[in-house]
């Protein structure tokens, strides 16, 4: 048998970061915070500490690029990753809000440096063609972290302690680390071999030709584009269990549509990746965001009776939302040149983080004038709405740049 190439070791190594330096990081915070306030701590600092790891990731951001150009991928990764593992030995340390905020300062710090910048790097580096495959791969292990640890956390949690759990997740991020350390190789060039080709054909290889650079008006829409993004990416699952359970449905329809959602959402993200290298990354994110905006939709026939609509609803937005994950890098290679690459897809990601500070709390603010959640998921799907214009527009105005280029 043909010896599988190392670009999809390299992919397994991101999926790994995608588990531990978001999924660990990031959501598992959403188990974790019920046991935190059943401590004692205060339902508004529990909160906070949510507020406290965005931040931080958003900070983080500013520094990304720098990081990352003064040491190598492989150390910058190493060294992130080991910091995460650090974050929940701080949380066990319980006792204080201050300790707790302190723990999701570091974890903060994890999230925006360790996972979607340096995952989407090494892909790029290592993959001549199957670029959103590989990415679908990678960003699928947000999911897969969710679907594995959640319960195992929770377990520990309710038949031992708090402490125990963040001890796990520490010792389970610090074995990731090292695994991750071992495999990662920052080029293909370091073991002397070429980029990942499959089964096309030499000609049909992603090109690393100079592109004309988007105009700086052009860039701020882009902004505008992924602030929308954010906001939306992180608001409405956040708050998908709660537009449920007030649109009249039980606790038990509710968790179903959670977990429904996350099935979904692993097989959007596998999906997207592989349709983006068939059609094209901007007619891809255009699917997803349309299929997005269909599911936000569906609240219109949430009547609390027919739990079809809950489900329609989490399998459409859930499909669609792998939009956030598998689009950006995509769309900086593709609106980029090589050597703006990575200062394109730290534009991106800042402002996808800063629309997650931004925006979450505008669905409770509706909530507590309307008394309902319905009317957030239409403000998404207009966002979404919005988002879609600017991508399209973006491509058609770099692919008239590059027609200008062509021409002269």
């Amino acid at each position: 048998m043909k010896k599988p190439h190392y670009a999809w070791a390299i992919c397994f190594a991101c999926l790994l970061l995608y588990i531990c330096n978001l999924g660990l990081c990031s959501n598992i915070f959403t188990v974790y915070l019920p046991f935190i306030e059943s401590t004692g701590i205060s339902h508004g600092a529990g909160s906070a500490i949510l507020s406290v790891r965005a931040i931080f990731s958003f900070a983080t951001t500013f520094f990304i690029d720098t990081l990352y150009r003064k040491i190598s991928l492989r150390k910058g990764i190493f060294t992130v990753s080991l910091l995460g593992a650090v974050a929940p030995l701080i949380m066990s340390v319980g006792g204080s809000p201050w300790i707790y905020y302190l723990g999701a300062a570091v974890a903060g710090v994890a999230y925006g440096a360790g996972c979607v910048y340096p995952s989407a790097i090494l892909i790029n580096k290592w993959f001549g063609t199957s670029t959103g495959l590989a990415l679908g791969i990678c960003s699928a292990g947000s999911g897969i972290c969710s679907m594995l640890f959640s319960p195992i956390v929770s377990n520990l949690a309710v038949h031992f302690s708090l402490r125990s759990a963040f001890m796990f997740q520490s010792a389970a991020m610090a074995l990731c680390a090292v695994v991750v350390f071992v495999i990662i190789r920052d080029n293909p060039a370091e073991i002397g071999i070429a980029p990942y080709v499959g089964r096309f054909k030499a000609e049909k290889v992603r090109q690393e030709s100079a592109k004309p650079e988007l105009p700086a008006a052009m860039l701020g829409w882009l902004a505008f584009m992924m602030l929308l993004n954010g906001g939306t990416g992180v608001a409405f699952s956040g708050h998908l269990s709660v537009l449920t359970v007030t649109c009249g449905y039980s606790q038990n329809i509710a968790a179903a549509c959670v977990s429904v959602f996350g099935l979904a959402l692993i097989i959007g993200k596998l999906c997207a990746g592989y349709i983006a290298d068939r059609i094209g990354a901007c007619k891809c994110g255009a699917l997803l965001i349309c299929t997005f905006i269909v599911g936000c939709l569906f609240v219109f026939g949430m009547n609390g009776q027919s739990a079809f609509w809950c489900y329609a609803l989490a399998v459409f937005i859930g499909f669609g939302a792998a939009v956030y994950n598998v689009g950006p890098a995509l769309w900086a290679a593709d609106l980029s040149s090589s050597q703006s690459y990575r200062k394109t897809l730290k534009w991106l990601q800042l402002f996808y983080n800063l629309g997650g500070i931004v925006f979450p709390t505008i669905p409770g603010m509706i909530a507590d004038r309307t008394g309902e959640y319905r009317s957030s998921y239409i403000t998404f799907a207009v966002m979404m709405c919005i988002s879609l214009f600017i991508l399209i527009r973006s491509y058609r105005r770099q692919r008239a740049l590059a027609e200008n280029i062509a021409v002269q």
